[in-house]
């Protein structure tokens, strides 16, 4: 269980150091995304075409939100029986 804690940690520090590392590029680059506080999505977006990544983010994010669902109601499923 420490292995996986420490392995999960090292992961999300390398994921901002790629954030950090891709942001001091150019200026003017379209980004968008999706932040999920509970059941409540939060997009933003911008640049040219921000508004269509951040709508992308969404759909994205809901289709997980379903499939994590499902893959949840399948496995209690699967142990009454």
């Amino acid at each position: 269980m420490h292995r996986l804690l420490v392995v999960g940690a090292l992961i999300i520090l390398a994921g901002f150091a790629l954030i950090v590392a891709g942001s001091s590029g150019e200026e003017g680059v379209p980004a968008g995304g999706v932040v999920f506080i509970g059941p409540f999505p939060i997009a933003f977006g911008s640049g040219p075409g921000g508004g269509y990544l951040a709508l992308a983010s969404v759909v994205i994010g809901g289709i997980m939100v379903a499939l994590l669902l499902l893959w949840g109601w399948r496995l209690t499923r699967t142990k009454d029986a």
